[in-house]
């Protein structure tokens, strides 16, 4: 309590008040009805007792209503308790006090005491317990007061069948509310106004309209609690016109100041804020802080975030009066931008002004740090926070959720229960995208059993977040099952399948549920255009992609965040990358951290790691405080280049930042040091890790299988076992494709039949083409072909591909031509399946064949992708394409080479020619061989680096294998160490020896 409003002893206040006491107390009465402050109604009663005045039959009513309109339930009892007469208007005031205080428990509780002391209850007594019955959820007793008003005749009544109607409206017995209003004698404006609002906030907005047109047509005149009730089923119509045919009436009616407000609101919310700008800015000397809150409000339901943070600027800088809701909306839009700095402005603000720091605003609090991605303060704030409220909590398991922490929500959920707080339907939505993000159907089903069992309201929200929860499980069944039992399906309903359907890779069906939205009547909002603009993406409709664009141009949603940055991932998806940075920089999305790290990831899905790298920096520079989402984006690019001076300088970052214990930054370290050759870093990070999830055990497992070290990734996968761990699909591909690199055959198998019957994971099309990989790479061509002809799915191309490859190594030409012929069926577009065979037939030494492959292959207008390595030298990425001679070095490089040619011969080095395509001269194809852009590369590295350096080359497809035989001579000649990362795994070439025991 503020100090102004400390209590002093009340027998000082009672002297203080005798001295300047009148000779009457019927003043007092009029200070009653009129005091503004609890210090001035503690004073006021001081001099009641002092006049002796306080015990007054009229008196003691207006003293607990008073009290009541303080929230001071325990003053107003005591002075209950302090009347020596009983009366009905006195237990009237207190179940009134009780109900303005929201303890409706406590104003039923005191009714029933009221009727075991035989007082008799009048109609104000009826009036008052049933809003204590609506605002306790408590149908059953409303049902029983309802009784009871019948049984005294009162339902007759017009306040008390006002009351009806509302308390049932409000507990969503439409159909009961109904009946009651249909059965009032006397219909009033009141009346209308609560059937109109029931029908409003219980989802019915078609009734509503048709309530408030038949309402006009039997003669009575709508106010301005009318229309405020109306507003809500415009918004969920999303119906313009007939807003603007309200706006009108208004006007027309000269309604209250108070509904332009609601006009604001309503325009906001029918996706119009131009419009809604220009009421309030017509508004003039009526603005009032809810004006201002509505607007600020509006721009974030919009998706406009700039614009409310610009708004509340405004009202900042003008020392206007503020509320929570524009506090909490501002705090909205910095966490919807990922802005922190604007944030911890706001927050600073609200710590100025004590009276916004109320739980609502702590609450917001909590997410905008935690979406920005300082979840440690949010933890701290919440922790912070007394007498929790259930929002708060659902607040903090949504930070969780959001933050990408799914077991921390899910176990605060548990310490919420143990707390003895019961969950709601924002808690259930809050909690129930968790068990998506950790897969965990089984956890879902728990979760909804539970809200069934408690008897939450499974309103369309919840239903669907289940829906969305079973979608993105993967139980689209169960997903569709919930979906089509709803009778009122919204927009956001029909947007979580468009979504499961998307996220699961299912984007076709995707496709298809959004012309099934369309053609349903119902009106796509931005949430259906996030969810359908990745669809595009995944199936490469570019031309779907550009027509649904045009969609959110015509519907105003480009100008919506998420929308925008939709858009520009699905261009850097197809691979348009100028487009894509075209709209980012056109839109002006500076401020807005998400923007920034779609254009950072669109940068990396096409391969350009450098200018990844760039605009990271670039982001920092325009002084944008990356999140983890950020540092995840930008940290594969150091991966990708094989950077390790980058991928430590962007370690570094983290741990500045604080987010090295985030487990997805460090799953990406992991991943970074592993594609930067340094397995030793990569494993002592993972050692030091407090919180490791199975993505950390599945990253350390690849790590081993691209290195070839098969051992250590049995080892490590018996240890995850150890730690209960439970390996899922990928964690099997991980293990079996280590397997395959080194060779354990035996092993492979091994795990390969544990996998259904130890545990339970059945295995897809990938693990099979591990397995047919793994032994056909063993020669183990006929064991290869009997797995594939078992397999219980049809073989896809990456199981031929396997068995392919295998044959490439082995010579096996008829099972290879077996292979190809479903390749070319499968990817026809595949040129890298005729090169394969053409270099089988090659190597068997049937050039006539050889030449007919590659004849087709012009034919077809297919060529093979040409080889290109990268070497970094003093801190420059050198890029090097297969024949490219146009390197300012390129005479030296050659020098220096063929000097290294003639000692590797001397060693008895002899060029395997048998894979190049063309049956030429040897010169021809020694020219040819020489050529490849790894030898590039190392020449480049060997002249511009210290003896005795490492050497890292990065190449994008397989190292041939005269290359491979090269560069182990290479180092034994030059005592060079060269790591050689190609598209297939990690060679360490040292002292003329590979890792891979020349098995690859």
């Amino acid at each position: 309590m503020p100090a102004r409003c400390r209590l002093r002893p009340f027998s000082s206040l009672a002297a203080a008040a005798s001295a300047r006491a009148p000779t009457h107390y019927l003043d007092c009465r009029h200070l009653l009805r009129s005091c503004k402050d609890l210090h001035s109604l503690l004073q006021i009663h001081a001099r009641l007792v002092a006049l002796g005045a306080a015990s007054d039959d009229s008196i003691g009513p207006l003293l607990l209503n008073s009290y009541s309109t303080f929230h001071q339930s325990d003053s107003a009892l005591s002075v209950f308790k302090s009347s020596p007469n009983s009366t009905v208007i006195l237990w009237n005031s207190m179940i009134r006090c009780y109900t303005r205080t929201g303890e409706h428990n406590k104003a039923i509780q005191f009714y029933n005491g009221m009727v075991g002391r035989g007082i008799e209850p009048d109609k104000y007594t009826f009036t008052f317990l049933l809003k204590a019955c609506t605002g306790a959820l408590d149908s059953d007793t409303g049902i029983l007061v309802h009784r009871e008003i019948v049984r005294r005749g009162l339902q007759k009544d017009a306040f008390i069948g006002t009351g009806l109607v509302n308390m049932y409206s409000k507990l969503g017995m439409i159909d009961t509310a109904r009946e009651v209003f249909e059965s009032m004698q006397v219909l009033d404006v009141v009346s209308w106004n609560a059937m109109i609002a029931g029908l409003s906030q219980t989802g019915d907005p078609h009734e509503a309209l048709a309530f408030f047109r038949k309402m006009q047509l039997v003669g009575e005149v709508p106010n301005s609690v009318t229309v405020l009730n109306l507003f809500p089923a415009i918004c969920e119509l999303s119906a313009l016109l007939l807003c603007r045919a309200v706006h009108g009436f208004v006007i027309r009616k000269h309604l209250l100041p108070s509904v332009f407000n609601g006009l604001i609101d309503t325009y906001c919310k029918c996706g119009r804020t131009d419009i809604a700008r220009k009421v309030f800015d017509g508004m003039s000397s009526s603005k009032d802080d809810v004006s201002w809150g509505t607007m600020v409000s509006g721009y974030v339901h919009n998706g406009c975030f700039l614009e409310a943070l610009e708004f509340f600027d405004e009202l900042t800088r003008e020392n206007l009066k503020l509320n929570q809701v524009s506090v909490v909306s501002a705090l909205s839009a910095a966490a919807e931008i990922g802005d922190l700095g604007r944030g911890i402005e706001i927050h600073n603000f609200a710590i100025k002004k004590e009276s916004y720091l109320d739980i609502a605003v702590n609450t917001m609090l909590v997410t905008m740090y935690a979406r920005c991605g300082d979840l440690e303060m949010a933890k701290s704030l919440f922790d912070g926070i007394q007498g929790k409220d259930i929002v708060a909590w659902s607040a903090m398991i949504a930070a969780f959720v959001q933050t990408g922490h799914p077991k921390e929500a899910v176990n605060l959920f548990r310490e919420m229960l143990l707390a003895g707080i019961i969950p709601n339907s924002v808690t259930l939505v809050s909690l129930l995208p968790a068990c998506a993000y950790l897969l965990n159907l089984k956890l879902g089903r728990s979760i909804h059993c539970y809200a069934l069992k408690s008897k939450i309201n499974i309103n369309v929200r919840v239903a669907t977040a289940l829906v969305a929860m079973y979608a993105q499980c993967g139980s689209f069944s169960s997903a569709h099952i919930l979906f089509d039992a709803l009778d009122h399906k919204d927009v956001v309903t029909w947007n979580a399948l468009i979504n499961g359907y998307a996220q699961m890779g299912e984007a076709g069906k995707a496709l298809r549920m959004f012309y099934q939205l369309r053609s349903s009547g119902q009106q796509p909002d931005p949430g259906t255009m996030v969810g359908v603009l990745p669809a595009c993406a995944l199936l490469s409709c570019q031309d779907e992609g550009a027509c649904i664009h045009g969609l959110v141009i015509r519907n105003g949603f480009d100008s919506d965040l998420h929308v925008k940055n939709a858009i520009i991932d699905m261009y850097a998806k197809f691979g348009d990358i100028y487009s894509a940075k075209i709209l980012f920089f056109e839109t002006k999305l500076y401020n807005d951290v998400i923007s920034w790290n779609t254009m950072i990831t669109g940068y990396i899905h096409n391969g350009l790691a450098s200018e990844a790298l760039s605009t990271f920096h670039l982001m920092r520079a325009e002084n944008l405080k990356p999140n983890f989402v950020t540092l995840v984006s930008v940290i594969p690019a150091a991966s990708y280049l094989a950077s390790l001076r980058e991928g430590m300088a962007l370690h570094s970052y983290v741990i500045r930042m604080g987010f090295e214990s985030h487990v997805l930054v460090a799953n990406s370290l992991i991943d970074m040091y592993l594609k930067c050759g340094r397995l030793d870093y990569a494993r002592d990070f993972f050692n030091q890790m407090d919180d490791r999830d199975t993505v950390t055990w599945n990253v350390m497992l690849a790590g081993y299988a691209i290195h070839g070290l098969g051992e250590n990734a049995i080892s490590l996968f018996s240890l995850m076992k150890d730690n209960c761990i439970k390996a899922d699909s990928v964690s099997f591909l991980s293990v079996l494709s280590a397997c395959r690199h080194g060779g354990l055959i035996a092993e492979g198998r091994k795990i390969f039949e544990s996998m259904k019957s130890e545990y339970q994971v059945e295995p897809n099309m990938e693990h099979h083409a591990c397995m047919v990989d793994l032994l056909g790479r063993a020669g183990q061509l006929d064991e290869a072909w009997g797995l594939i002809q078992r397999m219980p799915m049809t073989p896809d191309a990456g199981i031929w591909g396997a068995l392919l490859g295998a044959c490439r190594m082995h010579s096996n030409v008829w099972m290879g031509e077996i292979a190809v012929d479903h390749l070319v069926r499968l990817e026809p577009e595949n040129a890298a399946h005729y090169v394969v065979l053409a270099n089988i037939y090659a190597q068997a030494g049937r050039w006539a064949d050889a030449r007919k492959v590659r004849v087709a292959m012009n034919h077809t207008g297919l060529n093979k992708t040409p080889g290109c390595s990268w070497v970094e030298v003093n801190n420059t990425i050198h890029a090097f394409r297969v024949g490219d001679q146009s390197h300012p070095q390129y005479k030296s490089m050659c020098d220096l080479w063929n000097g290294l040619l003639e000692k590797m011969e001397k060693m008895g080095y002899v060029p395997d020619t048998s894979s190049v395509l063309h049956n030429v001269e040897e010169e021809e194809k020694l020219s040819f061989l020489h050529g490849h852009s790894e030898r590039l590369a190392i020449s480049f590295a060997l002249l511009n680096t210290e003896p005795g350096m490492t050497i890292q080359i990065i190449k994008n497809l397989r190292v041939c294998g005269d290359c491979h035989t090269v560069t182990k001579l290479v180092t034994k000649i030059t005592n060079h160490k060269i790591i050689v990362r190609d598209s297939s795994r990690f060679h360490h070439f040292e002292d003329g020896i590979c890792s891979c025991k020349d098995y690859w």
